[in-house]
């Protein structure tokens, strides 16, 4: 089952020139629309794919999975920031399922 539906940009975002709204994937984002269980990113390195997955868990909260909560943790900061440009539809909204990113591996 598909939980979330799509991701739209939010109408009239400020636009800013520095890290993460100045990469390519960023400038360029108006909406997705989640038609699989999975979705794949692929791109060149540098072009915004792990700073997109890393909005779409702040910006819906996910549980996150070693290193700090995905609220606190500073490395998440320009994330936190984009998210907020994001609306998030949902086909039905759930709390299952968490985020983890290679680095925090580091922290066990």
């Amino acid at each position: 089952m598909i939980h979330l539906r799509s991701i739209v940009k939010k109408p009239n975002v400020k636009k800013a020139d520095s890290f993460p709204f100045n990469l390519p994937l960023v400038k360029s984002f108006q909406e997705i629309n989640f038609q699989k269980p999975v979705t794949f990113f692929v791109g060149e390195n540098g072009s915004g794919k792990s700073t997109m997955l890393e909005a779409i868990a702040t910006g819906i909260n996910s549980t996150s999975v070693g290193g700090e909560d995905i609220q606190r943790d500073k490395t998440l900061d320009p994330a936190r920031q984009l998210s907020t440009q994001f609306r998030f539809i949902w086909q039905k909204k759930t709390a299952r399922g968490f985020f983890l990113r290679a680095e925090d591996f580091f922290n066990f």
